[in-house]
């Protein structure tokens, strides 16, 4: 029987797969064939109405993602310039999210999600 926690989870992985779909950092370009990719949100995973929408994904390479001073993870301030310059229309649409009322999703609401993933 399906719950929301098996749909949430099977909701970020499709969304994490995803993202790195994409084949290369958005930052550096490296692909897959050079280094491990990973999913990011922009914007925080708890943010439910924003958490599997694709355009709060960024695929980003080890360094950009966490290892390095520039990176999502230690440079949050780089990153929003980053996104601001380079993805402007997916940041100011998630800014534009972030100003709803928080969501609270069904059972059924997850559902719908997963299918247009």
């Amino acid at each position: 029987m399906e719950n929301k926690t098996k749909v949430r989870n099977r909701l970020d992985k499709k969304w994490s797969l995803a993202i790195r779909s994409k084949g290369e950092c958005e930052v550096c370009g490296k692909t897959s064939d050079e280094c491990q990719l990973h999913p990011h949100h922009a914007w925080g995973r708890k943010n439910l109405s924003t958490r599997w929408d694709l355009r709060n994904g960024v695929c980003l390479c080890a360094t950009h993602h966490t290892m390095g001073n520039q990176s999502a993870h230690n440079s949050p301030l780089w990153f929003t310039d980053w996104l601001k310059e380079n993805r402007t229309e997916d940041y100011e649409y998630l800014k534009e999210k972030m100003k709803e009322p928080p969501i609270s999703y069904s059972l059924q609401d997850y559902l719908n999600i997963e299918k247009s993933l």
